[in-house]
């Protein structure tokens, strides 16, 4: 038993020892025949499969594609179906550190990691087989590893089956990537760098915008202080001017009566004293009309508003200035409709009614009219009080609500507190949330206007 297993064991070394040789054999030739087609010595190839004959000459082999792949810089091979490199060109030499002839009949295997072993052999299995794709690394001679990125086609060399194989070194697409990413981090950190100042600068700019509006605040606050204490020493001017001229002519006429009483006749004193009187009651009316411009001035609790018609107020201060009226020749007309209502202070607008009214009626020329106009615009009520007097120029237009001295007293001589009066209107309107401004003519009359809201603002 023992011999006759020895034997046949003889016969199956024989055997292999032969096959062995017989594959030693034609590997050789394979690396002779592709060695011969790389350097030109010959002109076609002859390939026995079974019993066919297949020519394979150099015009069929598309040399302008033999070429480009001999030069290319991405690794290119080619496998049998049992993965024995047919052929490569020197960029995958020279990725594995091996001479071109070595590599011609090694196992490509050898050369993949893990992964695309894995990978690969999995696709190899595969009954559709369609383009392989994956990044790995394969080994090169002194323990390297190179990345790359391997591509694989299966396909028909006539009737040989092989797979073309293209590797692209991807060391400097790593390392480009790596610088790139890198960069970016330097970048996101300049970002956040500039970011951070810009924060500090937007911080700065806004401290510096609201230092600037503060500063224009300021700027404003002081002009108008500056405007009210100019204004304030223009009123102080004509409230002296005012009640100093009533009473220089009580004093004159007073110190007249004392040194000459018992020299005048009797219907001369009762003219003095009936001028003393008159001014006294002028003296009189002034003081009501500084005393209403500092109650709206310093007393905010005495503006109580509410919904009022205008039509009733108006036909009010015409009654009271009814006999003034008369006794100048002047006729009163109210034309503003009864159903017309303004949110407005009742006795500020009294005030601002009568001190107007009063001052037509003084200075439209007997047979004249005072006429009271109404209409609405924008929310607002707009009054109008016209009269057919004396008029007034422009010049003496543009400053009858800045009172200087001698300015209205000249402008308008027979009414000694019209500068007061006329504070104490543009004070109120002020009050009510409105408007006053002034058209006249010199010779044609007068119209004074001014704004009062329709209904109460919206809280």
């Amino acid at each position: 038993m023992t011999q006759k297993y020895s034997t046949e064991l003889l016969k199956e070394t024989e055997k292999l020892k032969r096959e062995k040789e017989a594959l030693q054999q034609q590997l050789m030739e394979a690396r002779t025949t592709i060695d011969a087609l790389k350097t030109g010595n010959i002109d076609a190839v002859v390939i026995t499969r079974e019993k066919d004959l297949k020519i394979f000459i150099e015009k069929t082999a598309e040399k302008p594609y033999r070429i480009l792949i001999e030069r290319m810089h991405e690794g290119a091979v080619m496998l049998n179906e049992h993965g024995f490199i047919l052929y490569c060109n020197s960029s995958f030499a020279n990725m594995v550190k091996l001479p071109l002839q070595k590599t011609t009949g090694t196992v490509f295997r050898d050369y993949m990691d893990d992964s695309l072993k894995e990978h690969f052999e999995d696709w190899r299995t595969d009954d559709i087989m369609n383009a392989f794709k994956k990044e790995g690394n394969i080994y090169s001679q002194g323990g390297v590893w190179l990345p790359v990125l391997m591509t694989a086609n299966a396909m028909w060399l006539d009737t040989i089956f092989v797979i073309n194989i293209v590797l692209t070194d991807l060391t400097i697409l790593n390392e480009n990537l790596e610088s790139l990413k890198q960069k970016a981090k330097l970048i996101e950190e300049k970002n956040e760098e500039l970011e951070k100042v810009n924060q500090a600068l937007a911080f700065q700019i806004e401290e510096k915008e609201k230092q600037a509006a503060e500063l224009a605040i300021a700027e404003t606050e002081v002009k108008e202080l500056e405007g009210l204490n100019t204004h304030k020493e223009n009123i102080l001017t004509t409230i002296s001017h005012d009640l100093r001229s009533p009473l220089a002519g009580i004093i004159q006429i007073a110190e007249l009566l004392k040194d000459e009483f018992k020299n005048m006749e009797v219907d001369e004193v009762q003219n003095m004293l009936e001028h003393i009187y008159n001014l006294t009651i002028e003296e009189l009316r002034m003081l009501d009309y500084l005393v209403e411009w500092a109650r709206i001035k310093y007393a905010a609790e005495a503006y109580t508003p509410a919904q009022i018609k205008l039509h009733q107020y108006v036909r009010k201060v015409f009654d009271t200035l009814n006999e003034m009226a008369e006794s100048h020749n002047v006729q009163l007309y109210n034309e503003i409709n009864e159903n017309i209502t303004v949110f407005a202070d009742g006795k500020m607008l009294h005030s601002i009614l009568q001190n107007i009214v009063s001052n037509s009626i003084k200075h439209t020329s007997p047979g004249g009219k005072v006429t009271a106009y109404a209409k609405s615009k924008d929310n607002k009520i707009i009054v109008e009080i016209k009269d057919t007097g004396i008029g007034m120029s422009q010049e003496v237009v543009k400053k009858l609500f800045a009172p200087q001295m001698g300015t209205l007293s000249n402008a308008r001589k027979e009414d000694k507190g019209a500068g007061i009066g006329l504070l104490l209107i543009k004070g109120f309107v002020d009050k009510n949330g409105g408007e006053i401004w002034v058209e006249s003519t010199a010779g044609e009359g007068t119209s004074f206007n001014f704004t009062l809201l329709a209904e109460k603002p919206m809280e």
